[in-house]
């Protein structure tokens, strides 16, 4: 222990304080705190001023951990004795240094610690809070919170009446501290409650209605029975939509989860409706929320948030920044995820349709999907073939999903309808995808399901019929390009390949790991690369191996791909009206 005060000392005189105390940080293999106790000995012992020290502490990596070294501040403020100006000041600068970094602000705790030492500290700092109004720190909230710890009735009482200060930064911060306050007396918990509430009503900042909406819900979380108030305020509210108010109902939602009750969760969804689509980091919040909520059982509310979200932001925010929502779906195909596709295709809204896509992206043929018949009673004679058409329109690309989505209509579909989407299937997707749609159709031909078997029948011998009539054409010596088209256009081709590849490669995350140096292999069948070990180096050799991927391109994109594309184009629009 000597030897270390010896060096911490020499270390303070010549620089490399916090180069010494970062590697002690880290040798301290047993934890048992020796590090922060000699140096808070040695400060109370006046032999140097650490407050002053961490003063200097700048966030750089060049030769110390500014986190950890920071941490260990924190470690000792509370055991340290010194005059709370200074302390209050250095707490600043290392919060301040940290920089946006989501550990920014954990100081403030062992900085409430030390207030909590002696009941003279937290009345100072208050003092200089109020007499020296600092706009980029916030010391008042910390002096009213560690306050209360020692003098609930005397600080929460402070924090009530600067709830009314005239300067609106004060204002925050007192309402602030009283949502963080840990209230043993509920008399004072209600009138902290009042109080905000009253001030809210004659409020306009953004920053501050947001701040009085989390001290309301905090306070609510300690005496449920003042949920009432909370309400009351919302409801006062109802037409306001600042960016901070919403993303602080979108944190309430997220943080909280099953502690809020159903009625104040109605309250601040519908707030949440108002996020701009630009305010990703709000969405992520909601994202999590709903996620949590379909968990609970509740997708019929998440289903109607999104509708008026979409629908409210102009539809420029995509589905797919709710991806856990969407993951959280996928784990019930059969249920949400049938009801939600089912449910957005008969909207009759081009938008939601392309949503839908977006909900099944994960796989290049797409996923087996039924649509939830519950949707379809009591719709309009044409149903059955309306969904076919926007199933082989949104999911053309993804014939697996599309077939799939069909053949779950045969059952109940009349026999008029049936005619059309039998057509349907066959062009274009099967005359498009002959691999993978000929082989549902297929396994269909053993189907018991009498309307998907006579159908798979039907389609597959008119398919026989155009591979014929396909055959016949291609003897005909004036439908085929001569010898030298083939080969202009092979070589366009190949150009248009190469340009996308050198494209592709200059982004390419592999490049940027191995420093866009590429190796190109001359001959053989075996990777060659060096081990270097000081001055000798290893040869390995590796064999190549094989990979390939195949996908599916519809056939009839290089046969008539302008009638394909506007057939495509009026399965998703028609029919519908926004």
């Amino acid at each position: 222990m000597d030897d270390l005060k010896e060096k911490i000392i020499k270390a303070t005189k010549d620089g490399t304080f916090f180069e010494l105390i970062g590697e002690e940080y880290y040798q301290d293999h047993k934890n048992d705190k020796l590090l922060p106790s000699i140096l808070s000995k040695l400060h109370n012992e006046g032999i140097f001023d650490l407050v002053q020290i961490f003063r200097s502490l700048e966030n750089s990596q060049e030769r110390h951990d500014f986190f950890s070294v920071r941490q260990i501040f924190g470690d000792i403020l509370p055991k340290i004795n010194a005059p709370v100006k200074s302390v209050a000041d250095s707490v600043k600068h290392l919060t301040l240094e940290a920089g946006i970094d989501g550990a920014a602000y954990w100081i403030l705790g062992p900085f409430q610690e030390f207030c909590k030492k002696d009941s003279k500290r937290p009345k100072q700092l208050l003092d200089i809070s109020l007499t020296d109004i600092d706009e980029n720190f916030d010391h008042l909230s910390v002096a009213l919170i560690s306050g209360a710890q020692l003098n609930e009735s005397l600080y929460a009482k402070k924090a009530i009446d600067l709830v009314t200060h005239s300067n609106e930064l004060v204002r925050q911060r007192a309402t602030f501290a009283l949502g963080r306050i840990q209230y043993i007396d509920q008399i004072l918990a209600k009138d902290a409650v009042l109080t905000i509430k009253q001030a809210s009503k004659n409020n306009s900042s953004d920053l501050l209605l947001a701040t009085s909406m989390n001290a309301l819900f905090s306070l609510v979380l300690q005496e449920p029975s003042l949920e009432c108030h909370f309400v009351e305020v919302l409801e006062d509210q109802k037409d306001f939509f600042g960016e901070r108010y919403v993303h602080t109902s979108a944190e309430i939602l997220f943080r909280e989860g099953g502690k809020i009750t159903e009625g104040v969760e109605s309250y601040l969804l519908d707030i949440c409706c108002h996020t701009k689509p630009e305010n990703k980091d709000t969405i992520d919040k909601i994202d999590y929320a709903l996620a949590r909520l379909v968990k609970s059982g509740k997708f019929d509310t998440c289903v109607s948030f999104l509708e008026k979200f979409f629908s409210k932001s102009s539809y420029e925010a995509p589905v797919k920044h709710f991806d856990s929502f969407i993951r959280e779906i996928h784990q019930h195909k059969e249920t949400y995820l049938s009801s939600l596709v089912t449910r957005w295709l008969l909207s009759k809204n081009v938008k939601l349709g392309k949503y839908c896509t977006h909900l099944l992206k994960g796989s290049d043929e797409g996923i087996c999907l039924s649509f939830d018949k519950t949707y379809l009673t009591n719709q309009e004679k044409g149903v059955y073939l309306f969904l076919a058409r926007k199933a082989c329109g949104w999911f053309f690309v993804q014939p697996k999903t599309a077939i799939s989505l069909i053949e779950s209509l045969l059952d109940d579909a009349p026999d008029e309808e049936l005619k059309d989407i039998q057509h349907l299937v066959f062009n274009p997707l099967l005359i498009s995808y002959p691999g993978s749609i000929y082989k549902h159709l297929e396994g269909l031909r053993i189907s018991k399901n009498a309307k998907a078997l006579r159908l798979a029948e039907d389609v597959l011998v008119q398919f026989g019929s155009y591979q014929k009539a396909l055959k016949a054409a291609s003897g005909i010596h004036e439908l085929r390009p001569s010898e030298q088209d083939r080969h202009t256009y092979w070589k366009h081709h190949q150009r248009i390949m190469d340009a996308s590849m050198k494209q592709a490669r200059s982004k390419s995350i592999f490049s940027s790991l191995f420093f866009g140096n590429e190796s190109v292999l001359l001959y053989g069948n075996k990777f060659i690369h060096y081990i270097h070990h000081g001055d000798e180096k290893n040869r390995q050799e590796i064999p190549l191996q094989e990979l390939s991927h195949s996908v599916e391109i519809a056939s009839m994109h290089n046969l008539d791909p302008h009638s394909l594309e506007n057939m495509i184009r009026q399965f998703r629009v028609e029919g519908c009206h926004s």
